[in-house]
């Protein structure tokens, strides 16, 4: 059960439904054009490159944020659709040096709302499960109880009867 919860927050994302992907970069990197690509193969990526004072990028879709030694792309919907997406700058030879990568996956507004539902609902379920089982074993006994008594009176019943019997011919 508890797996299965954290399991459930894992894969649920974050709680603002926003994606973030910080990319660290040393100091002979600082004056180099930025990069967000999507990875295409192990080595390949498409993308765009973009300079150091862009904030929105990708109308809208991507949010930048510049730290000392770092940026920060906020992704707020995907363009390309799920993926590995790269962020990193483009060398002076137009080769690109990945800074990080991150698998992001499109959000759905009903997942969004449904996890929230969910939630709360799969503990319930596992508690109600657990005491209708306890009730079925509970009717399941006395059932088998039942069979027993109605058996053992059974055969009393035709001991008697032999009994009877038995006399009656003597």
């Amino acid at each position: 059960m508890i797996i299965l919860t954290i399991v459930l927050f894992l894969i649920s994302g974050t709680c603002d439904g926003v994606q973030k992907l910080t990319c660290p970069y040393g100091q002979k990197h600082e004056g180099l054009p930025r990069v967000w690509c999507k990875q295409t193969s192990t080595l390949c990526c498409t993308g765009f490159s973009f300079s150091k004072q862009s904030q929105f990028l990708d109308a809208g879709r991507l949010e930048v944020t510049q730290d000392a030694d770092s940026f920060t792309v906020n992704v707020l919907s995907l363009a390309q659709g799920d993926g590995i997406y790269w962020c990193g700058v483009l060398a002076v030879n137009d080769t690109i040096i990945k800074l990080s990568e991150e698998y992001f996956y499109s959000n759905s507004f009903v997942w969004d709302i449904l996890r929230w539902i969910l939630m709360p609902l799969l503990p319930m379920a596992t508690i109600f499960c657990y005491f209708y089982r306890k009730q079925q074993d509970k009717k399941h006994d006395i059932l088998y109880m039942n069979d027993a008594v109605t058996s053992g009176l059974t055969q009393n019943y035709s001991q008697n009867e032999d009994m009877q019997q038995i006399t009656e011919l003597e």
